[in-house]
């Protein structure tokens, strides 16, 4: 005997309507694994290939923007005029620290030199020093030939003493 001779014996037996329940009630089982096991799997994972698809292109796209933009501002830095060539270092080191904000740190400016300056900060943001110290190589050829530089009690602060030379 059979497996099934045993299934078609048993539903053999049923009366019409409980036969028209069991196949609805199948009918409605295969429906339901069809749905969880192919269906609901597949329309996730293609959710979730637009969904990357998306963040991969609209990072392509940043990224695209970026080299353009560092392209451009690597053909402008090539070009940059260095001003005030005949002015002292510690003259052009005090007015761009003040424009940096910066003028409230410096304790002492002291000039070195016919191209040279030293300068000591105290409790200054470091990240404010380090855009100030790029404005005045960039802007004015002048740049750091020696420095020490030392945390602050102060989160973000340093003390430090830098030497200035224009090239």
């Amino acid at each position: 005997m059979n497996r099934f001779d045993g299934l078609r014996l048993w539903y053999a037996g049923l009366q019409q309507r409980e036969r028209q329940m069991v196949v609805a009630a199948a009918a409605l089982v295969v429906l339901t694994l069809f749905y969880l096991m192919i269906w609901e799997p597949v329309h996730n994972a293609l959710d979730e290939q637009r969904l990357q698809y998306e963040n991969q292109r609209s990072t392509f796209i940043w990224m695209t923007q970026a080299a353009e933009e560092a392209r451009l501002l690597k053909a402008t830095g090539a070009r940059n005029v260095i001003r005030n060539n005949n002015q002292p270092v510690s003259l052009l080191v005090e007015r761009s620290a003040t424009t940096a904000g910066m003028k409230s740190s410096i304790s002492k400016i002291e000039t070195s030199g016919d191209k040279g300056a030293r300068v000591m900060l105290e409790a200054a943001s470091f990240d404010q020093m380090l855009l100030w110290l790029n404005t005045l190589r960039q802007q004015y050829g002048i740049a750091v030939s020696s420095a020490s530089i030392d945390r602050n009690e102060t989160a973000g602060a340093v003390n430090a003493r830098l030497t200035l030379d224009r090239s």
